[in-house]
């Protein structure tokens, strides 16, 4: 039987090849692999292409930037799409 950390590492691996195969950025080969380690030790690999690592990454940047404008002193403005509703293209 699988522990939380293992499903949910499982359920992100998933996930992320869900992404990568649904929407290819690069016709190129992946170029990185992120490993997703659970608690008991165990592994589930995601092979990622140099757009997905450049997605990712923005995406998590802008998590970051909207919990830091969600505090008292910020702005109260979301990343993506600074306010608007829309989200801004890049």
């Amino acid at each position: 039987m699988m522990d939380e950390s293992e499903i949910t590492a499982a359920a992100l691996a998933t996930a992320l090849h869900s992404l990568v195969n649904t929407y290819p950025t690069d016709d190129e080969p992946a170029v990185a692999s992120l490993i997703i380690e659970h608690d008991n030790g165990g592994r589930q690999p995601a092979r990622l292409q140099a757009g997905h690592l450049d997605w990712l990454l923005r995406m998590i940047m802008d998590e970051v930037a909207t919990c830091r404008n969600a505090h008292r002193d910020g702005d109260d403005t979301c990343a993506h799409c600074t306010g608007t509703g829309q989200a801004r293209t890049r």
